[in-house]
């Protein structure tokens, strides 16, 4: 069935992807990084996400969006699919525009900023996990990530400020469980899509 997002949940997420937004800034000014005038555009990379309180959140800005605009992201999400399973050149990946940048030739900005997810909004600056201490793992190990090729070659002139996922991908994670719920969580299937196949699939069913 269907599940709604309830308001304190959305209200959370909002309040998270605030200090997504705000750590990203953060590193991106200590290496002065802008995506302006950028040749590798990041609206054209392959992203999957894997949470169910996100893809809720999504569609409650898709929802919000004039009927046009919803049927105009609806076609270019099925573009984007067929481009990736029919690509031109066997075995290579198609860099295909997100369905939800509404510009000109990509131009434009997210039709969905405020509700973009989490990948969108950290990826690119650098950035370190710490991931959790287990038997595997017995001191937490810290994996660092250099961002993306126009921020690592602006860290080669100074000092990164490297942007730390673990705090948000933990709340991140507290909001998933709140929202699936504990036992419904061990029984559904991981979250494993693009956003383009979040839009054509509909509304998390949970």
């Amino acid at each position: 069935m269907k599940r709604g997002l309830a308001p304190i949940i959305a209200t959370r997420l909002a309040a998270l992807y605030q200090r997504m937004d705000e750590a990203y800034t953060e590193s991106a000014a200590a290496i002065g990084l802008s995506c302006a005038g950028c040749k590798d555009n990041c609206c054209e990379t392959f992203f999957q996400h894997h949470t169910y309180v996100e893809w809720a959140y999504l569609w409650v800005g898709l929802h919000a969006l004039p009927k046009a605009t919803q049927e105009a992201i609806h076609e270019a999400s099925e573009n984007w699919v067929r481009r990736h399973q029919n690509p031109i050149m066997p075995g290579m990946r198609p860099r295909v525009m997100c369905p939800l940048n509404l510009g000109e030739e990509g131009e434009g900005r997210c039709g969905l900023y405020s509700h973009r997810m989490m990948i969108c909004r950290l990826h690119g600056v650098p950035n370190e996990l710490v991931r959790p201490a287990g038997p595997m793992n017995p001191n937490g190990q810290r994996a660092a990530f250099p961002g993306c090729d126009h921020a690592q070659e602006l860290a080669k002139t100074c000092e990164p400020k490297l942007l730390d996922r673990t705090p948000l991908l933990t709340e991140l994670a507290r909001l998933e469980m709140d929202f699936v719920g504990r036992e419904r969580m061990r029984k559904l299937p991981r979250v494993d899509l693009t956003l383009a196949e979040m839009i054509l699939a509909g509304p998390p069913k949970l």
